[in-house]
């Protein structure tokens, strides 16, 4: 999803798109290296996500390859992005990635994946607490500082996209 996301904005060579994900700092939340770069994108030009569309010489005598997203590769980005919004782990691992492409998609399906995403979360944080009570005296003190910090965690993912939604819907 990273790389269709980056193609949205135009044609590049893969070395261009490492830079400018190295300048959106992705490395602070996605274990990018160069070698799955590239592994990528063959798989993506291979599966018709992607297509050459130029090479060039660079300095040192080598040939650099420009890409640019396809149809289908528009389709599999819209696909993946919305999948995101889905998954129930936390923000950083659900969404981060996304938000480098807000631009790429529909304000109001985003909003309203982004409402989705919430619910979810309010029905996980509402089930915390019967399951703390449950096991009441019982919870080891590890136990106990573990339901606390999935609680904040669940809060904080909540307060985050509720935000989020707000600047969407502003926009």
């Amino acid at each position: 999803m990273i790389i269709l996301g980056m193609l949205h904005r135009g044609d590049l060579h893969p070395y261009e798109i490492k830079r400018r994900l190295e300048a959106a700092m992705v490395e602070c939340y996605l274990d990018l290296d160069v070698g799955t770069l590239y592994y990528a994108i063959r798989q993506l030009e291979k599966d018709g996500g992607i297509e050459a569309v130029a090479q060039e010489r660079v300095a040192r005598g080598g040939v650099r390859t420009i890409y640019r997203i396809t149809d289908k590769g528009r389709a599999e980005f819209q696909a993946g992005f919305f999948r995101q919004f889905e998954d129930d782990g936390p923000a950083p691992q659900a969404h981060y990635g996304a938000m480098l492409f807000l631009h790429c998609v529909d304000p109001g399906r985003l909003a309203e994946a982004i409402r989705t995403r919430i619910s979810r979360l309010d029905d996980l944080i509402a089930k915390l607490g019967p399951i703390r009570e449950q096991m009441g005296p019982t919870l080891p003190l590890g136990g106990d500082f573990l339901f606390r910090h999935i609680e904040r965690q669940r809060r904080m993912d909540r307060e985050w996209l509720g935000e989020l939604l707000e600047a969407v819907e502003g926009s």
